[in-house]
């Protein structure tokens, strides 16, 4: 049986462009200064094969139960994600013996903002339904609420946003501003 975190494919690509210093320079000149001295940008691509779950027959309450197949049987969906940064270095005494350097960078982090999915109920195999109200436990649950004189709406609302576990994806589009300091 494989592992849950068995992933089959996992592929990579960085592209990283930068801009030397001193003579070695040959970005843009603009009054004398060289703009983009010690300057990159980075783009990191990443995807891999979804990771195996277990699928199962029977949803209940925010989970489910019941193998179906084999364990680990079923996988998840591909994942893919695109990293971008921008950073300068700036030298603070460029005549000391020792150089005191700062980077000075910007990076996003799922620069794309997807949704990738990394976990989902076993038995809808999706990541915002349990499939709980669909089975003939959650009808039942829905006609006892309107029989105890409950708003079986109001009940429906909330179950389907406590159904959406925000675990089950991957972080949404985040931003970083910082610096390094080299001595």
């Amino acid at each position: 049986f494989p592992l849950n975190f068995d992933e089959r494919h996992n592929l990579s690509s960085t592209i990283d462009y930068r801009f030397d210093s001193g003579k070695s320079y040959t970005g843009p000149i603009v009054n004398g200064k060289k703009i983009l001295e010690n300057f990159g940008i980075n783009l990191i691509v990443t995807a891999a094969s979804g990771r195996p779950y277990t699928s199962k027959f029977k949803p209940t309450r925010f989970n489910s139960a019941g193998t179906v197949g084999s364990v680990n049987g079923s996988r998840l969906p591909w994942r893919f994600n695109v990293d971008f940064r921008i950073d300068k270095t700036f030298r603070l005494n460029p005549k000391a013996k020792s150089p005191l350097d700062v980077n000075v960078y910007f990076r996003v982090a799922n620069l794309l903002n997807r949704q990738n999915i990394v976990g989902v109920y076993g038995a809808t195999g999706s990541p915002t339904d349990d499939g709980f109200l669909a089975f003939a436990d959650g009808i039942a649950t829905i006609r006892q609420v309107a029989e105890n004189g409950l708003d079986s709406q109001a009940y429906l609302d909330s179950y389907s946003w406590l159904v959406r576990d925000p675990n089950n994806f991957a972080q949404p589009r985040r931003l970083f501003v910082g610096a390094f300091l080299s001595f």
